[in-house]
C-alpha cells in the first residue's frame, strides 16, 4: 500500500507561511504612509485576528498530517500499539 502522499499538504503549508509573511511585510509600508484613525481601526478590527488565525491553521494542518503519517505506519504494520 502507498502512503498518503504528503508533498502537496507541505507546500501548502509553506506557501500560506509566506504569503502571509508577504502580506504583513506589505501592510507594514502601507502602515508607514497611513498613520491615521481610519488605518489604526482598519489594522485593529480588520487585521489583528489574522495571526491566530493562521497559527490555528498551521497547527491544524500538522496535526493532519501528523494524523496521515500514524494511518500510514498503521497501515503498514497493524501491530503497532494505538493507544497513542
Amino acid at each position: 500500500m502507498r502512503n498518503f502522499p504528503l508533498g502537496a499538504l507541505y507546500e501548502s503549508q509553506n506557501r500560506i507561511h509566506q504569503e502571509f509573511l508577504d502580506f504583513a511585510e506589505q501592510w507594514r509600508q502601507t502602515r508607514e504612509g497611513w498613520r491615521d484613525e481610519p488605518a489604526r481601526k482598519f489594522e485593529q478590527e480588520s487585521l489583528s485576528g489574522m495571526a491566530p488565525t493562521l497559527t490555528r491553521v498551521a497547527a491544524a494542518t500538522q496535526t493532519f498530517a501528523d494524523a496521515c503519517r500514524q494511518s500510514d505506519n498503521l497501515l503498514a504494520d497493524p501491530e503497532m500499539n494505538t493507544d497513542q
